[in-house]
C-alpha cells in the first residue's frame, strides 16, 4: 500500500486579487523532478470528487506529480469566488477556462525543482476536456492533452450562452489542425453520452485531423465512461510515454 502525500496549495490569480485552492499529490517513490499531470475536473465536480480523485491517485502511484485544483464558483474556491450563480455565470466561466494557462505558470515558476524537462500534462472530462482543448490547446507549454468526452461548440449547449462568449469557451474556436497534433492529443467518447453527445468528438477529431488510434470511442459508458476506467487509464498511461 503507498501513502499518497498530499500539499495544499494557493495559486494566486493577480488580476482579481484572489487565489484558487489546489493539491500537490506524490509518494515517497516519486523521483524527486518527474513529469506533472494536472487534472481537471467537469463542471459542479473538484478536485475531491470520486471521478478526478480517482485519476489522481492512479496517475500519483504511476509516478507523476499531479496537482488538481477547484475552479472558480467551485470546491473550496467558492470561499473567495462565489457560488456559481446563473447571474455570475456568464462573468465568472471563461475566467474557469483561462486560469489554466495561470496554474501552469504557477507550476513552472514554484515547482521548477521538481518539474522533470518542463513535461507537464493535463487530464480532464467534460467541462475540463472543454478546458484542456482550448486555452490548454494554445498553451504550448503543455506537452499532452488528454480530453475525455468535450464539447465542441457551447453553442448547442441547453444553456444559452451570448455569441461573444461562446467563442471564448468552445474548442471550435481555438483548435487548428496539424500533423502534431497526434503526438499531443488524446480523446475518448461514449457513444451513449446523454450529456455531451458524442457527435462533438467526431467534429473534435476532423478538426484537429486527429488518426483513428487517438481518438477512443466506446458503445457504452455514458458520460462517466462506466466499466471503462481502467482502460482509460491505461490508454493514458501509454500515451503519457511521449512525455
Amino acid at each position: 500500500m503507498v501513502d499518497i502525500k498530499i500539499e495544499n496549495i494557493d495559486i494566486p490569480i493577480k488580476d482579481d486579487n484572489i487565489c484558487l485552492k489546489g493539491s500537490i499529490y506524490f509518494t515517497e517513490k516519486t523521483p524527486p523532478k518527474a513529469p506533472w499531470i494536472i487534472t481537471c475536473a467537469g463542471f459542479g465536480y473538484h478536485r475531491g470528487s470520486k471521478f478526478v480523485k480517482s485519476y489522481t491517485e492512479r496517475f500519483v502511484k504511476a509516478g507523476y506529480y499531479v496537482l488538481s485544483f477547484d475552479y472558480r464558483g467551485h470546491g473550496e474556491t467558492v470561499r473567495q469566488t462565489g457560488e456559481l450563480l446563473s447571474k455570475k455565470l456568464f462573468e465568472m466561466f471563461p475566467k474557469i477556462f483561462s486560469d489554466i494557462n495561470e496554474v501552469i505558470s504557477w507550476i513552472l515558476e514554484e515547482q521548477s525543482n521538481r518539474l522533470l524537462e518542463d513535461k507537464i500534462a493535463l487530464f480532464g472530462r467534460s467541462l475540463g476536456g472543454a478546458i484542456i482543448l482550448t486555452h490548454g490547446f494554445i498553451d504550448k507549454r503543455v506537452k499532452i492533452l488528454i480530453a475525455l468526452c468535450s464539447r465542441y461548440d457551447y453553442e448547442i449547449h441547453r444553456i444559452k450562452f451570448p455569441k461573444e462568449l461562446i467563442k471564448k469557451i468552445s474548442p471550435k474556436w481555438f483548435l487548428e489542425k496539424d500533423p502534431s497534433n497526434n503526438n499531443r492529443i488524446l480523446i475518448a467518447h461514449c457513444r451513449d453520452d446523454d450529456t455531451v453527445p458524442f457527435e462533438n468528438l467526431l467534429h473534435i477529431k476532423e478538426h484537429l485531423g486527429l488518426n483513428s488510434e487517438n481518438a477512443i470511442i466506446y458503445e457504452t459508458g455514458g458520460h462517466s465512461f462506466k466499466e471503462h476506467r481502467d482502460e482509460i487509464f491505461e490508454h493514458s498511461l501509454d500515451f503519457l510515454k511521449k512525455l
